[in-house]
């Protein structure tokens, strides 16, 4: 996995961004050939009276460059001291989601905190984090602030059938080391709401679920097993979000596709795996199927 593997890591100055960093050195090794440390700087503006005058700004915006290209470099020096790769301070003028995106052009793994300095520090998904976690063509790890950062012997993959959780589960096998267990969970949530009414009253739906849930395994097994690792299979019936998130708080790492085969999947994003990463205390994985992710730039 490690041939030209640039991961891109977005720093604001936050404990967040930090703690982000630092998930991303302790998993670098064997699986990233370089670190490109990235923050965003721009000056607030402001509209002096009449309201159609020129929107000007007060600050001093060599400052705030030489401060944002500072943070950048002590960060960038102290994550090289826990990394064998190169680590490179990349300094951006612009706006943090937008320019996180532009860098993850050229990446293939985007790494963010949580949540940053700006806005409402009592929100558990930031604006950038959000932004980037639905708009990225790559996957994209979201580090909580109060999320462990351990060696990841445990990995929870979502599956649902959709291209977006496939494109997860071969993800989470190549990322896993040799002897890593990936816990592979499909939900049936099969009520009325979910399935519809047809398919809630012929309970070979069901069956047909577990089948297909099997035969997609089975395409990922002979993969699984090259690498060394273990994939166990979890079929159960009841609500996506509380299996999952039961689940996932007993994994080191989750991994979610973008979007999956629910009402709302049409959102780049979809609503469970949005709901897990706002609410699981671990590390989480939002990966894209790339063909999704190309048709929805086009």
């Amino acid at each position: 996995m490690t041939e030209n593997c640039r991961w891109i890591v977005g720093i604001d100055g936050s404990d967040s961004a930090r703690h982000a960093l630092h998930w991303a050195t302790t998993h670098a090794a064997g699986r990233a050939t370089e670190l490109h440390v990235v923050t965003a700087w721009q000056a607030p503006l402001y509209g002096p009276f009449p309201m159609v005058g020129p929107m000007t700004s007060p600050y001093d915006t060599d400052a705030l460059r030489a401060a944002a290209t500072r943070d950048a470099r002590r960060l960038a020096q102290e994550a090289e001291a826990s990394v064998d790769i190169p680590v490179e301070p990349i300094v951006v003028h612009g706006g943090a989601s937008s320019s996180l995106l532009e860098a993850a052009d050229h990446g293939s793994l985007l790494i963010v905190g949580n949540r940053g300095r700006g806005g409402f520090s009592r929100l558990l998904l930031g604006s950038t984090s959000n932004q980037v976690a639905t708009h990225a063509e790559i996957p994209t790890v979201i580090v909580r602030h109060d999320a462990p950062v351990t060696s990841t012997d445990r990995i929870l993959v979502g599956l649902d059938g959709s291209p977006n959780s496939l494109a997860a589960l071969h993800w989470a096998v190549d990322f896993a080391s040799p002897g890593t267990s990936i816990d592979v969970v499909w939900v049936w949530d099969a009520s009325p709401l979910a399935v519809g009414a047809d398919q809630f009253f012929f309970p070979e739906a069901t069956d047909l679920a577990r089948q297909r849930f099997e035969e997609l395994l089975d395409g990922v097994s002979a993969r699984a097993a090259e690498a060394s690792v273990a994939l166990r299979p979890h079929f159960v019936e009841g609500t996506p979000r509380s299996v999952l998130m039961d689940c996932g708080s007993k994994a080191d790492l989750v991994v979610l596709g973008a979007r999956g085969h629910g009402a709302l999947g049409a959102a780049l994003l979809g609503s469970v795996s949005n709901w897990l990463v706002h609410h699981l205390q671990r590390p989480t994985v939002v990966v894209p199927h790339k063909d999704a992710a190309a048709a929805s730039s086009t």
